[in-house]
């Protein structure tokens, strides 16, 4: 069978309130906590590879203070001895400045993001006005204005798939829209594996607690109750344990799962394919 190997990668570290993870008021007032930044890589056992998320391209936050172990997407990349400019197929979870950054590292690839998440913001970016994106406006709290200078760059060079809800990827690899949740037309995957199908959550359950709980974070765009009916379906992928999920921002990716430093970054391997290496040495 077509099998993936999944590897998730720490580009950044922030720290912020407990609470914008886990909700409030059940986490409020309790501190703050160390935030992964992430993305991933998925592999086939016949040689496919999607990227899912580019991270962003310096380490500046759009509100607060800066990450810290800011490693560039393309260079995580490269130290593993892959080459940006080989990355054919990459996947958008969705347009914050964290995920959707660095785009210009990526010259070949073929970019799948939702109709709906790429149509929104532009709107609001045609709303305000690209004078009016300013860090005091929450709309623009995780939204980097010039990620679509690159973004739109790709669509007018025909290197862009608008979808338009649930899609097939790659055999083994399916888009799962989740409308008005964490931002307007955010997506997630479900990656087929020899052990199981994985669910690639993203933002859509930012950490193991929010599913575990089925508590939205204190920070979100969309619909609540949206928001916890698509919990429920990626619980559905990634079982009662949530053994085969990878939330979007949870540091405890790196203790549920097998992980170590490779080439000084912070690496989890959710699944490794029976024909591929270990990145873990």
């Amino acid at each position: 069978m077509k099998d993936w190997s999944i590897w998730t990668f720490q580009y950044a570290e922030g720290r912020l309130p407990l609470d914008f993870v886990r909700g409030t008021p059940v986490a409020s007032n309790q501190g703050h906590i160390e935030v992964p930044m992430i993305f991933s890589l998925l592999q086939s056992n016949d040689g496919e590879r999607v990227l899912v998320d580019t991270g962003f391209s310096s380490g500046t936050s759009m509100t607060g203070p800066g990450f810290k172990d800011f490693v560039r997407s393309d260079e995580v990349l490269r130290r593993h001895g892959i080459d940006a400019a080989g990355i054919d197929t990459l996947v958008l979870t969705h347009l914050h400045f964290d995920h959707a950054g660095n785009l210009d590292a990526f010259p070949n690839a073929r970019i799948f993001v939702q109709r709906y998440e790429y149509e929104s913001w532009k709107k609001v970016l045609a709303e305000y006005g690209r004078d009016g994106v300013t860090k005091d406006r929450w709309v623009f709290s995780s939204l980097d204005a010039n990620n679509f200078d690159s973004l739109d760059a790709a669509i007018a060079q025909g290197r862009v798939t608008l979808l338009d809800g649930d899609h097939v990827l790659r055999k083994g690899v399916t888009c799962r829209l989740a409308k008005d949740t964490h931002s307007f037309g955010i997506q997630w995957l479900e990656v087929e594996t020899s052990v199981g199908t994985y669910a690639l959550a993203g933002d859509v359950c930012y950490s193991y607690f929010s599913v575990e709980r089925m508590w939205p974070p204190g920070y979100l765009q969309g619909n609540v109750w949206n928001l916890l009916r698509e919990m429920e379906r990626v619980k559905k992928v990634a079982g009662d344990d949530l053994a085969r999920m990878l939330p979007g921002h949870d540091i405890e990716i790196f203790t549920r799962h097998p992980s170590g430093k490779s080439h000084d970054v912070r690496v989890a391997e959710l699944h490794l394919a029976a024909s591929h290496q270990s990145l873990l040495g």
